[in-house]
């Protein structure tokens, strides 16, 4: 099972806006905490059906980079 702080650091590492593979404008850490964070109540609770923890999969970080793209209303990076 991987940790909250290493699977911060997983969605961190693809969409920083410094060395990211898909960068997002305007992205900074505590957004993908947050984000993580409600994901993961997310994916406890019944009303959320289609959520579930893949425990830290490339899925759970793509689903965490939806939330702070609508959540922030942020854009990829040119």
């Amino acid at each position: 099972m991987v940790s909250f702080n290493d699977f911060i650091d997983y969605v961190w590492s693809f969409y920083n806006t410094k060395d990211g593979i898909y960068p997002l404008k305007g992205i900074t850490k505590d957004q993908v905490i947050e984000a993580s964070w409600l994901y993961l109540q997310m994916c406890n609770y019944p009303s959320f059906p289609t959520f579930n923890w893949g425990d830290g999969d490339s899925l759970d970080r793509e689903h965490v980079r939806d939330i702070i793209i609508d959540k922030y209303n942020l854009t990829w990076s040119s």
